[in-house]
């Protein structure tokens, strides 16, 4: 089951080849979800600038949700795929159901919670503008309630996909998502506008739409889990129908550093858009342009940093620790050179890029500045996102989670702060922000990869996780 073959003395093609047969389809997976995410918007963007507001407020909130949410869904990657490397069938499958009623659970929770305190959530979100639209309002907290019902399905979704990544199945995912998105951009068509027999639901419609395909992924990918596929199959006949206190624990002592990694990620981000809009309009447009591109690069990113974690996970899992940590260096190789080629692009023809989305000659010029400095970082872009991967494979959260805070808050957010408020350079100046915080999160996550102190994994670690042999106990004991 696990996708490597042999030990340490496999040769460099042979792990490239498994690297890129592990990382493309989440490539292709990151690159759907960001075009669908663009079409969502251009539809919504013909009901008026209220509508527009209303969702990009209601989705930032989601996904300061779903970053909290990252807990179960790293932690049942992390420990599976190390499982599956050591071939322990039967444990994989008492963490995957365990983590399953978990999300489920949790969403629950949460998603009751977040439906009750909509409102409040917006407006929190909006208090800082000058006035607040009270139609903004209204309209978010319609879809915000709608989409947070639909998080029911949505949690065990992500925790599914986190699932099918620590088997090393990265094709099952895309097959998920290639259903979902098309689900999400018809029902947007139909019941936005009104199709046929469809009334026209407007943004109603929309969180409809979203809420749908959620609900159609989470079904589908329980199915796959159950009726199995080629090397992997849930045995629900062998399996606990009640929560196990002492597996959550270790699905969480993993996951919570990266919830809290995700939480410092998105706040610092809000934070540093309020300063960016402190520049006026000009700067605010040519930010979130290049804020795309910088989607767009990281894809690569994002795909091998998945193949890493899976990789690293069964290579320890397997006690091959130096198998590891080729697999961690091979995929940043691979992930650099890519973004490298990217980053290429993006200096010399910069404004090809920002063309697609402005004629506005401030706009252009502001954007196309800091456009290059994006492009100078993406081998940096590609060391944090790998071995991040790598070292969440292995269960080291924590320095992950070190990493970023002190990156984003340390360094992004003081120094933003500074230009913002007295040197006063523009918006070229946040971007030198960005780079010296990927410079410094760029330095502590390779210090702790080069250490080695995480090639131990998290299975034959009792001093963090308590006695292994809690989980190994048979089911009916």
């Amino acid at each position: 089951m696990p996708i490597f073959i042999g030990d340490n003395q496999q040769s460099s093609h042979q792990i490239r080849l498994n690297i890129l047969q592990m990382a493309w389809p989440s490539v292709v997976r990151m690159f759907l979800q960001s075009v669908v995410g663009m079409v969502d918007i251009m539809m919504v963007g013909r009901l008026g600038v209220a509508s527009i507001a209303a969702v990009s407020v209601a989705n930032r909130l989601m996904f300061i949700l779903i970053g909290a949410l990252q807990a179960l869904a790293v932690g049942s990657t992390a420990l599976i795929s190390q499982y599956i490397g050591a071939k322990e069938k039967e444990k994989a499958d008492r963490v995957v159901w365990q983590a399953l009623l978990g999300s489920l659970l949790l969403a629950l929770i949460l998603c009751t919670i977040g439906f009750i305190l909509a409102p409040q959530g917006i407006r929190g979100m909006l208090s800082l503008m000058d006035t607040i639209d009270p139609m903004v309002v209204s309209q978010a907290t319609v879809y915000l309630r709608i989409v947070f019902i639909s998080m029911i399905f949505g949690l065990p979704q992500i925790t599914i996909n986190a699932v099918l990544q620590g088997l090393g199945d990265m094709k099952t995912p895309l097959y998920l998502m290639v259903v979902s998105n098309i689900v999400n951009v018809v029902g947007n068509y139909v019941l936005i506008f009104g199709i046929g027999p469809f009334p026209a639901m407007g943004i109603t419609g929309a969180a409809v739409a979203t809420g749908g395909a959620r609900v159609v992924g989470a079904i589908l990918g329980v199915l796959v889990l159950i009726r199995g596929t080629r090397d992997y199959r849930l045995e629900l006949t062998k399996i606990r129908w009640h929560l196990e206190v002492n597996i959550l624990q270790k699905i969480l002592h993993i996951g919570i550093p990266a919830s809290v990694e995700q939480l410092v990620r998105q706040s610092s981000m809000i934070l540093y858009s309020f300063l960016v809009a402190s520049l006026g309009t000009v700067a605010l447009a040519a930010n979130e342009i290049v804020m795309n591109a910088q989607s767009f690069s990281f894809m690569p990113g994002f795909g091998f940093g998945v193949a890493a974690t899976t990789l690293v996970g069964q290579s320890i899992g397997a006690s091959q620790p130096e198998l590891a940590k080729r697999y961690g260096m091979e995929t940043t190789k691979l992930a650099a050179l890519l973004m490298t080629g990217a980053g290429i692009l993006l200096f010399f023809w910069p404004q090809a890029f920002v063309g697609l989305y402005t004629s506005d000659p401030e706009v252009a010029q502001t954007a196309v500045s800091s456009l290059r400095i994006v492009a100078v970082m993406q081998p940096l872009f590609a060391m944090v996102m790998v071995l991040s991967g790598a070292l969440r494979g292995a269960g080291d959260t924590k320095w992950v989670m070190y990493a970023t805070t002190v990156g984003n808050w340390g360094v992004r957010l003081v120094i933003a702060f500074i230009v913002a408020f007295y040197f006063k350079v523009g918006l070229i100046g946040f971007w030198i922000a960005v780079a010296l915080d990927m410079t410094v999160r760029c330095l502590i996550i390779l210090w702790r990869y080069q250490s080695g102190k995480w090639q131990h994994g998290v299975l034959h670690s009792p001093r963090k996780l308590g006695r292994t042999a809690d989980l190994g106990k048979s089911p009916s004991s």
